[in-house]
């Protein structure tokens, strides 16, 4: 019964004299009485290393390194007494989650919690807690029921300790929590005759929890020796910097006292660990509070980074250099962090380094493909069939990995169903997923090769193998009433899937080929899966539960899975939190992410318990709990102490004024205390450093072209850069092992966004010998020729979406606007109210079931979008009613369908252009309403165009002069030659080319103005025509009959003045004006035709009214238009020109005949 207490500051040689200590008695006496070295749990390997690497011990087996938990295995081994199975973390979760979930109705405060995994989740922690500070339900209730305390304190401890005592009465006698066999091995102790003889060494801590203070009590009882060694100078004071360990200090004064022992400190006061004055003056006078500032060596540095990638890229390159240059080897560096997310950042960063590193991070399976496969299949049955849970579990590849090319088919396979929306059970219809559905995929149909139809076949196939493997599995499960049940059922599913052996046989192929981390991941996830099946057997047993309480608890136990990875090798920089660092006598250390919030932490407690509930429950039980905020934030200076004391020669602190987000950061407050105790410890901005010494760039052959091109770009854009780059540059490129990919990476440097022009005969391969176009393809060369490249030359088919878009609105009114318009035969001033409605119901029967693969009646926002349709077409026909009263002209074609070779008599003719190579033009297209009015011997047409957005729907005759807008034009020019088809005299003359907006209004007009008369006004202003009517006397009044002098036509763009003169806002022009539009627009079509068959593929979009039309293509991730490489390309035209004036100076043919 002998008590010792080794205390000293950092680097004093505490732990190394036990070491030496043991080594020593080790040598002496191989097969003496036992040794245990106890230390936290991330040590342990550190210290058996010591010994094992000691050639002079020749493997004695006197020493073992335990922590307080394998000791205690250690002992059970020997006396027995443990029978219950151990409960995991998550098996005790799953228990909590389900006695809240049947004790629902006792819970006072937290009744509405009871369904968030997370909550079962931190009452977990917080009865952790209790038991690690030996708190039992039954000191809770006492506590509740002998105190005065606040009406939610007490709901809140009353829930807390209602669970705390159902989850102790469940695990009674069947299971044991680590904290309970720690509570059972206290007891035990004294019947182990091996404890008897054990001289016992605890090292590593700096505080304990309850439950370690009584067990180091029992084992000063019990055992021959019991040496603690503390990181502490032995000053007691609240605010002292060694406040944690000086406390325990103080609990092993108590427990000496309370058992009689006489305690033996020893102090160690000589600092052995620094190899130099710059760490040991950091050491001696991080918390002093009065010294004199010494002059640094070098050896402690502060660096100052912009943003968290520099800061570990500029880590990075440090490393390799040290390797290089100082002969470190990796395993002698480690980098400490505190911030989460630089865990990430080193994953990602390192390896483009090449570094070997070993990252104290567990990292979660849940985003492991096989984990990700399990989970999904779970929520598609949870979610009944749910389109995204399915399609991850597609994509998983798990399940379809026996089909050759998969990614392939499941890709084509997902661009098939979210065209036809296939969602829940369509996934079993077979009429869905035909061959025939396939074709019809993409805007473009095309007819199928053998190839595509034979890939299609497979998706099929596919598709069907792992929709059956879902059903299956959903059949199983449904017919499981119990856990143990539904646990076999889980199990025998995967069985049918054949997922055991696939992943075995995954795992030996990985292992061949030498990818262990891969392969142990795959050992570790079916570990795991098969652990969390277990845990709910030997849980809820024989308790019966519906489908989807399982699958809730699976999923909670499946969540807390993490991989546990060796490292790999054993050269490798260690990274780990500064919290727990298990890091000794390094050469070098990094603290990154030195930031004030990050170090000193702002401790904010997170647990159900607040910190003044605690603070009341300890002053009044004195019974000890964890610390509460307060504490740890003073704690917040021993842990940076302890951080950058682990170094022997050099510590480097680095920070970022950056966050990821974007937020400004400040540097930690302790680099300010650090930096006075120095004269001249300055902080390095890398940014600075590495403009002034670009060499210190140069690291890493990739890393350093990345820096490299960066410069050149500069050094191009005329600013000045360092001619180091330039010699770089040239000894890159000459050196065979350093310019791989250098050629590639230069052409970035003068990209220039060019495409390049076809050949005539690869034109004449992609686009034929004659062109078929419509008039909107010629417009949409004229916006961008890449643009047209694309579409009509390489057809690129871009992947759509199962929804009612806006083009397709377009679609069904004309085809509603025809069916109706035919049955009243274009008579629409005759119709009323009634007529009109029952006439709309009519159509959008007949038409819509045929639209798009038949999905509009399969949801009800559908529903809403055809009641919409139909409200649109009212408004329409009632619009159309009101025109048809007041003008003489008749309806006389609709949806005029227009080709080279009418296929009847309904189609008129279009007369092919020819290009300057002489290739054919056939222009085809249909004209949605012809209009016609005789008078006398002269016939006046009208064109009208229907549009279901305003933009579009207007006439720019800007536009119409430069070849922009082609459509009104060429409907004019072909209504024109096809006089006699139409029925129409020799003297057809223009009338008017109107586009007529179809749409529901939406009447702006405040409430005080609103009168009915006011609202018709309105109505029927929104849909007034718009265009260019012609001018000529004899057909004015036909386009409104109520024309008068200083009248307004609500119906067309025009007005009459006082005098009966036309209106200058009027949209009119002369006869002869609209003729020469209409022979300027084919000379805009052959040009238009010629430029296209010369092969013009330029990213060169029209910018015209300060737009351009990149903004709605669909193109734009195939041609990456970039205003600044791009822009010189622009084109642009002339828009102050007044197009009527322009076009004047056209000459039309029938002149030149009469010269």
């Amino acid at each position: 019964m002998e008590l010792n207490a080794y205390i000293g500051r950092a680097g004093t040689g505490k732990s190394k004299t036990i070491i030496e200590e043991i080594k020593t008695k080790m040598r002496e006496d191989p097969l003496g009485d036992p040794i245990v070295l106890i230390a936290p749990t991330q040590n342990t390997f550190q210290l058996e290393q010591s010994f094992v690497s000691d050639e002079s011990l020749n493997g004695s087996m006197r020493t073992e390194v335990l922590h307080f938990e394998r000791l205690s295995y250690r002992v059970f081994q020997e006396v027995g007494g443990l029978i219950e199975q151990q409960l995991s973390k998550a098996g005790t979760e799953m228990m909590i989650y389900d006695i809240i979930q049947q004790h629902q109705s006792e819970l006072k405060l937290y009744r509405s919690q009871v369904k968030y995994y997370g909550f079962s989740e931190k009452l977990y922690e917080q009865i952790q807690d209790f038991k690690k500070y030996a708190v039992t339900p039954q000191q809770l209730s006492d506590y509740i029921s002998e105190n005065d305390l606040q009406t939610r304190t007490k709901h809140k401890l009353q829930d807390i300790a209602l669970v705390y005592k159902h989850l102790e009465d469940r695990i009674d006698g069947t299971y044991v929590s680590t904290e309970d066999s720690l509570q059972r091995f206290i007891t035990m102790m004294d019947q182990s005759e091996w404890l008897k003889r054990a001289e016992i060494y605890i090292d590593g801590f700096h505080n304990f929890s309850t439950l370690e203070y009584q067990i180091i009590r029992s084992l000063v009882k019990c055992a021959k020796k019991v040496t603690v060694v503390l990181t502490t100078d032995g000053d007691k004071d609240m605010f002292s910097l060694f406040r944690k360990p000086s406390e325990s200090l103080s609990h092993i004064e108590e427990i000496a006292n309370d058992l009689n022992v006489q305690l033996h400190t020893k102090r160690f006061d000589e600092v052995y660990r620094f190899a130099n004055s710059d760490l040991a003056n950091l050491e001696r006078n991080f918390n002093a509070l009065q010294f004199e500032p010494t002059v640094a060596n070098g050896d402690i540095a502060i660096l100052e980074a912009s943003g968290m990638r520099e800061e570990i890229n500029e880590v990075a390159r440090r490393i390799l250099r040290e390797t290089r240059e100082k002969g470190y080897r990796y395993q002698d560096i480690a980098i400490l962090y505190r911030d989460e997310a630089y865990a990430y950042l080193m994953e990602s960063i390192l390896p483009q380094f090449g570094i070997p590193y070993n990252i104290d991070v567990k990292p979660s399976m849940t985003h492991h493909p096989i984990m990700e496969m399990i989970r999904s299949l779970i929520e598609v049955i949870q979610t009944n069939w749910n389109f995204d849970p399915l399609m991850r579990l597609f994509k998983t590849d798990m399940l379809s990995k026996k089909f050759k090319d998969s990614n392939y088919l499941i890709d084509i396979l997902e661009n098939f169903v979210l065209e036809r929306g296939i969602y829940g059970k369509r996934w079993l219809d077979e009429k869905y997923f035909d061959i025939e559905q396939f074709r019809k995929m993409g805007l473009k149909r095309q007819q199928l090769s053998d190839e595509e139809r034979e890939t299609f076949e497979r998706v099929i196939q596919m598709k069907t193998d792992v929709i059956n493997k879902v059903m299956l599995f959903e059949e199983n499960m449904n017919r499981a009433t119990t856990a143990i049940e539904f646990a076999t059922a889980f199990y025998e599913s995967m069985e049918a899937f054949d997922l055991p052996s696939q992943l075995m046989t995954e795992r030996d192929t990985l292992d061949f080929n030498g990818q262990h981390r891969a392969a142990e991941e795959i050992d570790q996830i079916w570990r795991g899966f098969i652990q969390t099946l277990d845990d709910l057997v030997t849980v809820f047993g024989e308790q019966t539960m519906s489908k989807s309480r399982f699958l809730e608890l699976f999923d909670i136990g499946l969540e807390q899975l993490e991989f546990v990875m060796i490292p790999q090798t054993l050269d490798q920089v260690s990274i780990g939190t500064m919290d727990l660092a298990k890091v000794d006598n390094k050469q070098h250390v990094y603290l990154v992410g030195a930031n004030d919030g990050v170090i000193p932490q702002t401790v904010s407690s997170s647990s159900l318990i607040t910190d003044d509930e605690k603070k009341y429950f300890q002053e009044q039980s004195s019974i000890e709990l964890s610390p509460t905020a307060d504490i740890l934030q003073m704690d917040e200076a021993f842990v940076c102490y302890i951080a950058m004391t682990r170094s022997c020669k050099q510590v480097t602190f680095s920070y970022s004024l950056m966050g990821s987000s974007g937020d400004q950061k400040e540097p930690s407050p302790f680099l300010s205390q650090i930096q006075q105790l120095f004269t001249n410890l300055e902080v390095q901005n890398i940014h600075h450093q590495h403009q002034a010494q670009p060499l210190t760039l140069m690291e890493h052959p990739h890393q350093t072209k990345i820096a490299l091109f960066e410069s050149l770009k500069a050094w191009l854009d005329d600013e000045i850069v360092a001619e180091t780059w330039l010699d770089t540059y040239q000894v890159m490129r000459d050196d065979e092992s350093l310019n791989d990919g250098l050629d590639y990476l230069l052409t970035a440097l003068t990209y220039d966004n060019e495409t390049v022009q076809l050949s005539e005969s690869l034109s004449k391969e992609l686009y034929g010998s004659t062109i078929n176009a419509s008039v909107s393809r010629f417009e949409g060369y004229q916006a961008c020729p890449f643009k047209h490249f694309a579409s009509h030359g390489l057809r690129l088919n871009e992947r759509t979406k199962y929804k009612l878009e806006n083009f397709d609105l377009g679609d069904i009114f004309h085809q509603v606007l025809k069916f109706i318009s035919e049955k009243v035969n274009g008579d629409f001033k005759n119709l009323n109210q009634q007529k009109i409605h029952k006439l709309t119901v009519e159509a959008l029967s007949e038409i819509l079931p045929e639209i798009q693969f038949n999905l509009l009646n399969s949801t009800a926002y559908y529903r809403y979008l055809s009641q919409r349709i139909g409200a649109i077409v009212e408004t329409t026909l009632t619009a159309l009613k009101y025109q048809g009263n007041y003008t003489k002209f008749t309806p006389q074609r609709f949806e005029a369908g227009f080709r080279r070779k009418p296929r009847d008599n309904s189609e008129l003719l279009a007369e092919s252009l020819y290009t300057k190579q002489g290739i054919p033009i056939n222009i085809r297209g249909q004209i949605d309403r012809i209009d016609t009015y005789k008078k006398g011997e002269e016939s006046f047409v009208n064109i009208i165009d229907y549009k279901s957005s305003k933009y579009s729907g207007t006439l720019d005759l800007t536009k119409v002069y430069y070849g922009m807008q082609m459509q009104m034009m060429t409907y004019m020019d072909i209504v024109l030659q096809n006089k006699s088809r139409l029925g129409l005299t020799e003297l057809t003359k223009p009338g008017g080319l109107l586009y007529f907006h179809v749409h529901e209004p939406r009447i702006k007009l405040a409430w005080n103005q609103l009168s009915e008369e006011k609202r018709d006004s309105e109505f029927i202003q929104s849909f007034k025509l718009s265009g260019l009517l012609n001018s000529d006397e004899s057909v004015l009044d036909a386009f409104d009959t109520r024309l008068e002098p200083s009248y307004n036509s609500d119906i067309v763009p025009l007005g009459l003045k006082k005098d009966g003169g036309i209106k200058s806002n009027s949209k009119v022009a002369d006869e002869d004006t609209i003729y020469k539009l209409i022979h300027h627009n084919k000379q805009n079509f052959i040009e238009t035709a010629s430029n296209i068959m010369d092969g013009h593929t330029e990213v060169a979009p029209m910018k015209y009214n300060q737009t351009l039309p990149c903004d709605f293509c669909s193109y734009k991730s195939v041609c990456h238009v970039d205003g600044m490489i791009d822009s010189k390309r622009y084109r642009t035209v002339d828009e102050s020109i007044d197009p009527l004036e322009a076009v004047q100076n056209v000459v039309l043919e029938s002149e030149d005949d009469g010269e």
